[in-house]
């Protein structure tokens, strides 16, 4: 059981405002620095340089490369990530593995399931959409830089998908969990969270908040019905994963977040098709691997989450700590 883990260890409250402090600090100024250090260079060099108001993630602007832009802004996830995993013993007293998954070990076979199914229904859509006319897109194909940025993406990426799916569908998950006892309202909360953090992409500004944010929430719900009904993050993971790879390696816009020198260009995007067309996407992906996993029934996601019985090993130790405080009295 996933949600479950969080009965593992110690977690009142002070010691998740702890991590959720420690974290921001990492990620919003440790991370941050490289990023900061790259920019202050360049506009030494050249004073005129300036954000671009339309994208401050366009780091072009600046005179970096979309590679090296892409980089440093991967920094923070992948400080946030081993973070994260590793405040999990001192502070939590519980293993690191617990906010991963309700399994003994990672599941690399269901990261890699999620990923490539994933990729054959975002293939087949663009596919559509281009053949249609729905979005219009061109050819930019660069040789000098489409596989340096493949290999970035690839190697890179998963580091940014897997800080948001721990923190979010792991950690944050778990703790509405203890609160809330009901499996639906941690799934609703972190989606809400997932989705507000996005509030402050391009994209939103571009196409307003009512046709891209339920986009974000939609995403948080989804991988979050996967990682419940599959009691850990591998599946969620492994298509989050793959779709941010995907659309950096293939597709970028100038309003696109990930800033890219992909093979191609959107030069006509339609956000309430995008949007439809995701949705019928994750649940056509919902009912393959509800199929292929056997999943439990719906009504799953609608029960209690219950404290497990503790262990014999956990027993021992309770009736161990209650004769040494009656030895003392």
């Amino acid at each position: 059981m996933f949600l479950e883990k969080v009965y593992e260890g110690k977690n009142d409250i002070g010691r998740w405002i702890a991590v959720i402090v420690i974290l921001l600090i990492i990620t919003q100024f440790v991370g941050g620095l490289p990023l900061g250090i790259m920019i202050f260079l360049k506009m030494s060099d050249n004073p005129d340089l300036e954000p671009d108001p339309e994208n401050l993630m366009d780091l072009s602007a600046y005179d970096i490369s979309p590679i090296t832009g892409l980089a440093l802004m991967i920094i923070p996830f992948a400080l946030g990530l081993i973070t994260l995993l590793l405040l999990m013993k001192p502070i939590h007293e519980r293993p690191m593995l617990s906010v991963i998954t309700g399994n003994s070990s990672f599941r690399w076979k269901k990261f890699f399931w999620g990923a490539g199914v994933w990729f054959l229904l975002l293939s087949a859509y663009t596919f559509f959409a281009s053949v249609t006319g729905i979005q219009k897109i061109e050819l930019q194909f660069d040789p000098s830089t489409i596989y340096a940025l493949a290999v970035v993406s690839v190697l890179l990426l998963p580091f940014q998908t897997g800080f948001e799916e721990v923190l979010f569908r792991g950690y944050l998950m778990q703790g509405f969990a203890k609160i809330f006892k009901y499996r639906w309202i941690p799934l609703i909360i972190s989606a809400l969270i997932f989705g507000s953090l996005h509030f402050f992409n391009p994209e939103v500004k571009e196409y307003g908040a009512l046709i891209t944010m339920p986009q974000y929430i939609w995403f948080g719900v989804f991988f979050g019905i996967c990682t419940l009904m599959e009691e850990g993050l591998e599946l969620a993971w492994g298509v989050h994963a793959i779709n941010n790879i995907f659309l950096s390696i293939f597709f970028t816009q100038d309003s696109s977040a990930l800033q890219t020198p992909a093979l191609y260009r959107i030069t006509d995007f339609n956000p309430l098709f995008d949007l439809i067309a995701l949705v019928i996407l994750s649940v056509i992906f919902i009912f393959i691997a509800r199929q292929k996993f056997k999943w439990p029934k719906w009504h799953y996601l609608l029960a209690t989450i219950d404290k497990p019985d503790p262990t014999e090993d956990e027993l021992s130790e309770f009736i161990e700590d209650e004769y040494d405080e009656y030895k003392e009295k």
